[in-house]
C-alpha cells in the first residue's frame, strides 16, 4: 500500500520531517514543551480557525450550536 503524505500531517508532512532533520534536539524540546507546536507548524491551527461552521451541514439527529 502506498499513499502521499498529507501536508498538514503531524507525523509525515515535509514540514515536520524538515524541522526534525534541521535540529532534532530543538524540535523535540519544542514538541514536548508546547502542545500546539505541531499543529502550528503544519497549519492545522490555521485550518481550524478558517472553518466556517455555517457551511457545515449536520446529518445527525441533534442540534449543534
Amino acid at each position: 500500500m502506498y499513499g502521499e503524505s498529507f501536508d498538514k500531517c503531524s507525523g509525515c508532512s515535509a514540514k515536520v520531517q524538515d524541522s526534525l532533520l534541521a535540529n532534532r534536539e530543538e524540535f523535540i524540546l519544542r514538541v514536548c514543551n508546547n502542545p500546539d507546536y505541531l499543529e502550528d507548524l503544519t497549519g492545522i491551527t490555521q485550518m481550524n480557525a478558517d472553518i466556517n461552521f455555517d457551511d457545515i451541514e449536520s446529518f445527525g439527529s441533534g442540534d449543534f450550536d
